[in-house]
């Protein structure tokens, strides 16, 4: 293949020079790249390439995706915190409503202890219903 360069305008380094051909490997990795993205599947291996700038993309990408999937892991770490809490929320505010109904009986209030444990069951209703 003919190889043609493509140099930018203040030509200051010769480390800035592309050829075709690595402008060609370049764009075939990103469509694979773009198919391993749709997958969810690991991007495919750098190529081996003698431009250093085309290198630097392929690189910047490779660790634009890897933040990607750090975040994406924390996100649903965050996820599954949150429902843990929300059910040890629940738990608790079970426990209170009881003790607070056991604390009326004790005290010689049933029918207040009743409409505790019925607000109660009432409020786990609806919770489980949203749940």
């Amino acid at each position: 293949m003919e190889q043609l360069v493509i140099e930018e305008e203040d030509s200051a380094s010769s480390a800035l020079q592309i050829t075709l051909g690595d402008f060609l490997v370049f764009i075939k990795w990103m469509n694979e790249t773009a198919k391993s993205v749709e997958r969810g599947v690991a991007l495919p291996t750098l190529p081996d390439l003698d431009s250093s700038k085309v290198k630097g993309w392929l690189q910047l990408i490779q660790r634009l995706e890897e933040r990607v999937r750090l975040r994406e892991e924390k996100k649903l770490a965050l996820a599954a915190n949150v429902i843990a809490h929300e059910a040890q929320t629940r738990q608790l505010l079970s426990h209170l409503h009881a003790n607070i109904a056991s604390l009326y009986d004790n005290l010689g209030q049933s029918q207040k202890a009743k409409e505790v444990r019925r607000r109660a069951e009432a409020l786990h209703v609806g919770q489980t219903q949203v749940a």
